[in-house]
């Protein structure tokens, strides 16, 4: 199976449609989304036709969550708490429903999908460090764990017999093209695609990966959109400047 995986579209449309056009012309078998589908981004509701559209199985994020009342905007800062109302008070019942309806975790033939931790789901905490990807790959039960929500790409391989990381990948040239495991070495994956709508590692293309069970391999993409009319929206819709500024910086 090949499967196209995507996180934090954050209403992003010029990123999605720039992801989408790309995917299109590679044998996809199944679109899988972690998480963050709203929020930021001037075109919720765009984003999530587009993404039911090619019947992509989501997960919910923290910013999904709170569109719909289920997490606390409190826990935002300002910025996000503006974007967060902002897109409740613009999506209508029917959407509002979908996010509603996303569940924590879900799986996917060999994938478990999570927007944040696998061992607190409902806590939204950064997968950002050795520890807590350890945390997630003992928590799992398929060879690949697909998180979001840091907004930047890596992959980390665990050797279940010898109990530690035996690669962690975050270099743009060694997630270009990564050679996993073959099938029934005991071996676990916890992999980011990095953010299609918002990335924050230096790089404003909008990034997916492309990860490939039979074939074992795994990459990671990066596409340039148009970013200005992705700004111009949100400037226009009355949201916050910074938003619309990070997206060329990458941050």
């Amino acid at each position: 199976m090949r499967y196209a995986v995507l996180s934090d579209i954050h209403g992003n449309f010029e990123a999605l449609t720039a992801v989408l056009d790309h995917l299109a012309v590679e044998r996809i078998d199944r679109y899988v989304c972690l998480g963050d589908l709203v929020g930021y981004g001037a075109d919720p509701e765009a984003c999530l036709s587009r993404l039911q559209g090619c019947q992509a199985v989501s997960v919910a994020g923290n910013h999904d969550w709170a569109c719909v009342g289920k997490l606390d905007v409190q826990w935002f800062n300002e910025l996000a708490r503006q974007a967060v109302l902002w897109t409740r008070e613009r999506l209508g019942f029917t959407d509002l429903e979908y996010l509603r309806r996303l569940p924590l975790v879900a799986t996917e033939g060999p994938l478990t999908l999570v927007h944040g931790t696998l061992s607190h789901p409902d806590r939204f905490e950064y997968l950002a460090d050795l520890a807590q990807a350890v945390d997630t790959v003992r928590a799992g039960r398929t060879a690949y764990c697909l998180a979001g929500h840091t907004h930047v790409p890596f992959v980390f391989e665990y050797d279940l017999n010898r109990q530690r990381m035996t690669r962690m990948l975050n270099a743009p040239q060694e997630l270009a093209a990564v050679h996993l495991a073959a099938e029934d070495a005991p071996v676990r994956y916890v992999i980011n695609p990095g953010s299609v709508g918002q990335p924050r590692d230096g790089d404003p293309r909008a990034s997916a990966a492309i990860l490939d069970t039979e074939a074992r391999t795994l990459s990671v993409r990066r596409l340039a959109y148009d970013v200005e009319t992705a700004q111009r929206k949100i400037l226009d819709a009355g949201l916050p400047d910074f938003l619309a500024a990070r997206l060329a910086l990458g941050r």
